[in-house]
């Protein structure tokens, strides 16, 4: 994780402040509010929900970008891309957990990262409600300006293991993966979106396996997990910007334990 130069990185750290406070200042009244819920059309039958609250919020990001650093790049999930091929170019998900944000739960974030010509340089997951703002760089990782380290946990069976969804996982194969790790692991919680990733950070859950996402749900927790000490990886052991099925584990050991299991499912 490195930027051009340490003034650089410091100066990208004060703008994404900027761009979480921009986005929390748009979503907590609606939180728990009369909100219209509109269906995107996707491959499931579930459909993904998005509010005036997800578009409202990115857009007031991506403002106070285009108008601070017209050349960098923009990639959202409510707005079409922009440079994404920019030097630095800005990944957002202004609401990761729009279910949960609709049923008035705080189990969702805004995530707002940065990339330096592909690799993800720094990462901010903000619940707006909580007040809890994680930041990630190679400055490390902070909750709320406190240092924060991911906890020792060598072995599965004295895991702590997250999934958002059990729909992730669409295939026999992958189903087969959920119901050994689950059978592996001290327990399960499931539901959790983003702040998963950041309890992870924070050293109160020791693994996170998910599939089915995109760029944006998961660019943001990569500098935050690492400068925690963790290790975020696709399933096959590659760059986790380049799957859509994630693994994080607090400790290397357990990512070296568990990854075997995950390779050959997607």
């Amino acid at each position: 994780m490195t930027a051009s130069s340490p003034d650089d990185l410091d100066r990208f750290l004060a703008f994404a402040d900027r761009l979480a406070d921009a986005a929390r200042e748009v979503i907590k009244p609606y939180f728990r509010g009369d909100l219209a819920v509109d269906f995107k059309a996707t491959d499931t039958n579930t459909g993904q929900p998005v509010t005036r609250a997800d578009r409202e919020s990115e857009q007031a990001i991506r403002d106070l970008i285009r108008a601070t650093y017209p050349d960098h790049g923009i990639i959202g999930e409510e707005h079409e891309d922009v440079n994404p091929g920019a030097e630095y170019c800005w990944v957002l998900d202004p609401i990761d957990g729009t279910r949960p944000f609709v049923a008035g739960l705080p189990m969702f974030g805004t995530l707002i990262g940065l990339g330096h010509d592909g690799v993800p340089i720094l990462g901010v997951l903000d619940q707006p409600v909580l007040g809890e703002r994680f930041v990630g760089s190679a400055r490390g990782s902070f909750l709320n300006g406190r240092p924060i380290r991911t906890r020792p946990c060598a072995r599965a069976r004295d895991a702590v293991h997250a999934l958002t969804d059990h729909r992730m996982m669409r295939t026999p194969a992958q189903q087969a993966v959920l119901q050994r790790l689950m059978g592996e692991v001290r327990f399960t919680q499931f539901g959790g979106n983003c702040y998963a990733y950041g309890m992870l950070a924070a050293g109160a859950i020791d693994l996170v396996t998910e599939g089915d996402l995109e760029l944006w749900d998961f660019h943001a927790l990569i500098p935050i997990i690492e400068g925690a000490g963790g290790v975020i990886t696709g399933w096959d052991g590659g760059p986790a910007t380049n799957s859509g099925f994630i693994v994080a584990c607090g400790d290397p050991a357990l990512h070296a334990e568990v990854l075997p299991l995950l390779q050959g499912a997607v």
